[in-house]
């Protein structure tokens, strides 16, 4: 703006020096020097060197810039109201982020203890097909679009943990649904099979659970991924233990403090 505001008056003042010059130089092409001299003199106190044409440029020049300083301003409050707009709605969302992480914790916890029925069930490694495979817990409803909201408010790095938060709920979803359908087909289900699925149900009690301080103000910053240990005790959380979860933990490495999913994955 200030530089803008420099050009202006630069460009004015050369506008003015221009005019000035071409009626001096006029001036003396015409007439004698003496007779130039005087009535120079005179016409000082009534600006009568200052012609029509350079007034109407003056005045048009003002009013160019008045309006572009106008509508300057009339963008940025349009700006500023955005970014309210946009703040109040982040906070609005944030405030109700606990409840939609409450509600995954117990879909989680409720497709689990299923899960679990389905795996003692399984006889050498295998679900007999007489077994019924149940109706697995819903999405809880409205959860998926508050968590979209929250991505919409974010910023790239802090939009993330909510993405493969939504990417877990969606592919979990996916293969409880296709193990019902495939099951029903005749086709064989592992008792291996189920273990993983148990694992992504904690994997999503788990990402839920490290949103929680962010949901609540307690803390700022938002993790951009889990340690597979956050995975093996959300599996303690959601019912499974004793040998069971030994077992999960050491069949899938949960024990380690690595990144899930990868810093590579992560990073995409």
């Amino acid at each position: 703006m200030k530089v803008a505001l420099a050009a202006l008056v630069g460009f004015l003042l050369g506008l003015l020096l221009f005019a000035i010059g071409r009626e001096i130089w006029w001036a003396f092409a015409a007439r004698p020097v003496g007779e130039v001299v005087s009535k120079a003199l005179a016409a000082v106190g009534s600006l009568g060197w200052i012609d029509t044409t350079l007034i109407t440029g003056i005045a048009a020049i003002g009013a160019a810039y008045l309006s572009v300083r106008a509508v300057h301003a009339q963008i940025k409050q349009a700006e500023q109201i955005e970014t309210e707009r946009n703040a109040a709605k982040r906070a609005a969302n944030r405030a109700v982020l606990p409840i939609s992480l409450a509600a995954l914790s117990q879909y989680a916890e409720a497709n689990t203890s299923l899960l679990k029925r389905l795996l003692e069930s399984c006889v050498e490694q295998l679900l007999p097909k007489t077994i019924r495979i149940p109706h697995f817990a819903q999405i809880p409803s409205g959860v998926v679009a508050a968590l979209k909201e929250m991505v919409e408010y974010l910023g790239d790095t802090e939009k993330k943990a909510f993405i493969h938060l939504l990417v877990a709920i969606q592919v979990q979803s996916s293969r409880l649904a296709a193990l019902a359908e495939e099951h029903g087909r005749g086709q064989l289900t592992l008792a291996t099979n189920l273990e993983s699925y148990i694992i992504g149900q904690a994997e999503i009690y788990a990402r839920a659970a490290s949103l929680y301080n962010f949901g609540r103000g307690a803390a700022d910053e938002i993790p951009l991924g889990l340690k597979r240990s956050e995975i093996g005790s959300a599996l303690f959380l959601i019912g499974i233990r004793d040998s069971l979860k030994d077992e999960l933990v050491e069949r899938f490495n949960l024990a380690s403090d690595a990144i899930w999913p990868p810093v590579s994955e992560l990073a995409a």
